[in-house]
């Protein structure tokens, strides 16, 4: 997948499945910590609240996070980066390499959305919509 975040154009590729499920594993109690306010954030994501979307979400993630090793944080940054190339001219780059960030204009926050970019298409599937409830879970078998 290609597309454009602060005028440079970025691809993209799946993480190999070894390593969605990886990423995935360290994701999930992450994203354990939003379904106590999902129904609010849900609803202000429909409402384009965003400021609320914000004040919601990101206590919840910033305390996940805080949680987190700083191998368990690697181990979500590093396949992610390591499947995503930068254009350059007529040539495409990797923007990550053995731990490093190839490209000194890359922020904080660029490196964020790169990462959310790559789970979004290669665990899209895997992590589906919350369920906003405990009886929306489907039932097993």
């Amino acid at each position: 997948m290609e597309f454009t975040l602060n005028e440079t154009t970025f691809r993209i590729a799946k993480l190999d499945v070894f390593q969605q499920l990886k990423v995935s594993r360290k994701l999930l109690p992450l994203l354990a910590g939003l379904l106590s306010d999902i129904n609010t954030v849900k609803s202000a994501a429909a409402q384009g609240d965003y400021f609320q979307v914000l004040e919601k979400a990101l206590p919840a993630i910033a305390h996940s996070l805080a949680d987190m090793s700083e191998e368990d944080t690697n181990a979500i940054l590093h396949p992610c980066l390591a499947v995503v190339s930068r254009q350059q001219a007529k040539s495409w780059v990797p923007i990550f390499s053995q731990g490093v960030l190839m490209f000194d204009d890359l922020d904080l926050i660029t490196m964020l959305k790169l990462v959310l970019r790559v789970v979004e298409d290669s665990l899209g599937s895997f992590l589906p919509e919350l369920p906003v409830s405990r009886s929306e879970v489907p039932a097993a078998g």
